[in-house]
C-alpha cells in the first residue's frame, strides 16, 4: 500500500476524539497523515487496554482501523464520512506496547458510498488484523458544527474546505 518515497502529510486532528484527541486524557493522541494513496496512523497500544491475557482487545483494534479508514474516505471525497459497516478480521493476537501502523485506502465508490480497506500491521510487519468497510457521506451542514473541535497546524493537508459543506 505505501511506497517509502512517498511524501507524508500530516492531517487535521481533533480535541475530542479517543483515537485523535489532543484533549482526551483516556485517548491514544495519535496523529494521521496521508501517504500517497494510503492514510495512516502509528500509535503502541498501552498495558490498560489489554482485554485478557496480555492481549489488545480488539474493539480497540476495530476503533483504530475505523479511524484510519474513515479518513482515507475523507482525504479521497474531499467531505466528511462516516462508517456505516466495517468488518474487522483480528489475524494475531496484538500485545500491549507493540509499535503498530494502521493504513486504509479507498479501494472505489458506488452510489455515493466509499468502500475502504484497512490493516494493522507491527514494526516488523507481523499482520495483526485487517477491516473492510463501507462509509457514507455526511448529510449537508452537519460538518460545520464539527469544525470548533478541529485542530489545523501549517504542515496539515488542507481539508478545511470538508467543514464548510
Amino acid at each position: 500500500m505505501v511506497h517509502d518515497d512517498d511524501k507524508r502529510t500530516l492531517l487535521p486532528w481533533s480535541r475530542s476524539c479517543f483515537v485523535c484527541g489532543e484533549s482526551n486524557p483516556q485517548g491514544l493522541r495519535a496523529r494521521l497523515y496521508q501517504v500517497g494513496d494510503t492514510t495512516e496512523l502509528s500509535f503502541v497500544p498501552r498495558p490498560e487496554f489489554a482485554g485478557w491475557s496480555n492481549v489488545v482487545h480488539g474493539g480497540l483494534i476495530s476503533t483504530v482501523l475505523d479511524e484510519v479508514m474513515t479518513w482515507a474516505a475523507i482525504v479521497f471525497g474531499r467531505q466528511g464520512y462516516f462508517s456505516a459497516e466495517f468488518n474487522v478480521r483480528l489475524r494475531k493476537p496484538l500485545p500491549p506496547e507493540t509499535k503498530c501502523v494502521a493504513r486504509a485506502r479507498v479501494l472505489g465508490e458506488r452510489r455515493r458510498i466509499l468502500d475502504a480497506e484497512g490493516r494493522l500491521e507491527g514494526a516488523d510487519n507481523t499482520l495483526f488484523a485487517t477491516a473492510k468497510g463501507r462509509y457514507l457521506p455526511v448529510p449537508p451542514g452537519k460538518m460545520a458544527e464539527f469544525r470548533h473541535d478541529f485542530v489545523w497546524s501549517e504542515e496539515c493537508l488542507d481539508l478545511r474546505s470538508v467543514f464548510e459543506k
